[in-house]
């Protein structure tokens, strides 16, 4: 619906790429927030959230008049009385409160984009990837948005993780994985387990020198770790590694990650931080 107002979309269904791409304001009231806390929370570190005290500066952040801002604002929080709106809504959730100077609103700027592909090479039941003649190519196996059938011609919303989940797994226990040796084991040729590092104390004064992306340690729940080689390969990228660069980042981290995480972490522990 949001992209109805280009004359092209409504006609054709398709997006041309000779519109210029659409942004849209999101604004959240405090109660909304409360709401999302955890979000908001990251989303604010991450600067996609900005924190506007009063009607006045979300009106200067949108560069709209603040009048006609406070109208929409009174007009979507009469709808919300009522319990529907003039386009058929009927549920309504962090509502602004009428004392508009006094609200606190979080606003980001949105726009559309790609959020899941329908359609590829055509798979069996365990995964393997069929030619043409529906017979297995040798070898080859797929799961996830590069295959398709799985879904017919729609998806119900939220069952593209359980089909990655679910052909992972079965994908994983038909490809053959040998066992590695340790690299100390494959040297020596001894069978001992290599000897444990001694955890070492890292106090607040050397972490703050390993601040830069050539040079990244992060403390995290009382251990320090060097993130350097890892912040590239960070799915939402390494600037928000880098931004913690010689700091304690445990507040940052739990807003998004589970503790437990952290055991795939242990070539890249230096030691324990001793704040």
């Amino acid at each position: 619906m949001m992209l109805r107002h280009d004359d092209s979309y409504r006609i054709t269904g398709q997006w041309s790429t000779d519109s210029s791409v659409p942004t849209f304001s999101l604004i959240l009231a405090s109660s909304a927030a409360d709401d999302g806390r955890k979000h908001v929370d990251l989303y604010s570190h991450k600067k996609l959230l900005t924190k506007l005290n009063g009607v006045d500066e979300l009106a200067n952040w949108m560069n709209i008049d603040v009048e006609t801002v406070k109208a929409t604002i009174s007009d979507y929080i009469k709808d919300a009385e009522r319990g529907n709106d003039q386009w058929g809504k009927t549920s309504f959730r962090g509502v602004p409160s009428s004392d508009l100077d006094s609200e606190v609103f979080y606003a980001g700027t949105v726009t559309p984009v790609l959020h899941y592909c329908m359609g590829g090479v055509t798979i069996d039941t365990e995964g393997h990837v069929l030619n043409e003649n529906l017979e297995i190519i040798p070898g080859l196996l797929a799961a996830g948005e590069v295959t398709g059938g799985v879904h017919g011609a729609n998806r119900l919303g939220g069952n593209s993780l359980l089909e990655c989940t679910v052909f992972g797994s079965l994908v994983g226990e038909n490809v053959p994985i040998v066992p590695r040796e340790s690299q100390v084991n494959r040297l020596t040729g001894s069978n001992e387990a290599p000897a444990q590092k001694k955890d070492r104390l890292i106090s607040r004064l050397e972490l703050s020198k390993h601040n830069n992306s050539d040079d990244c340690w992060v403390a995290i729940h009382g251990t320090v770790y060097d993130l350097t080689s890892f912040a590239e390969e960070h799915p939402p990228g390494a600037d928000s590694i880098f931004e913690l660069a010689g700091r304690d980042g445990t507040e940052a981290f739990q807003a998004v990650h589970n503790q437990a995480m952290m055991k795939d972490f242990q070539d890249e522990k230096i030691g324990i931080y001793e704040k």
